[in-house]
């Protein structure tokens, strides 16, 4: 549990995924009319490496919703952004190095990224599905509310992939 400058709550949960390298960070509102952009806004690497730090292994009863998301990205805009657009023209592109062909250039430069959350993945990263009793006392994250999501590798603490979802039907 962490709380914004804001006051506004909301929980943090690390699962384990493909095995040590990676985990999966699920951030959420402890308040169903609680903003996802407020908490979203501090998000740091800062923040992270803290949240990260303060975490401690609790045996808990977790829900999540099945969720797939893509996302593609033209890296041409960025790349000549940042000044390179050599690569991408025809007449001054130079790949000598990397080919004796000549006449190479780069006409696209496209990103795509996609994670997909089912049954099947919950699995394969070690977490467990449990039935939840109304005697249970065990601790209970249950993503019925919009939240944020990132994967970060384990020995870097480098944030891979960050995404949201806004609309979980449990």
């Amino acid at each position: 549990q962490f709380q914004t400058a804001a006051l506004e709550a909301f929980s943090v949960v690390e699962l384990p995924y493909l095995g040590e390298k990676l985990s999966m960070f699920l951030v959420l509102p402890s308040h169903k009319r609680a903003s996802l952009s407020q908490i979203e806004s501090h998000l740091s690497a800062k923040t992270i490496t803290l949240w990260a730090n303060s975490l401690k292994r609790t045996k808990m009863d977790i829900f999540l919703p099945r969720f797939s998301i893509q996302s593609l990205f033209d890296l041409k805009t960025f790349f000549s952004a940042l000044g390179i657009k050599d690569a991408f023209d025809p007449t001054t592109a130079n790949f000598k190095g990397i080919s004796e062909q000549g006449s190479l250039y780069i006409s696209e430069a496209i990103h795509k990224a996609e994670i997909e959350v089912t049954e099947d993945g919950t699995k394969a990263s070690g977490a467990t599905a449990m039935v939840l009793l109304k005697r249970s006392r065990t601790p209970v994250f249950k993503a019925d509310r919009p939240f944020t999501f990132f994967l970060r590798q384990a020995n870097t603490g480098s944030v891979l992939f960050i995404g949201r979802v806004t609309n979980p039907s449990l």
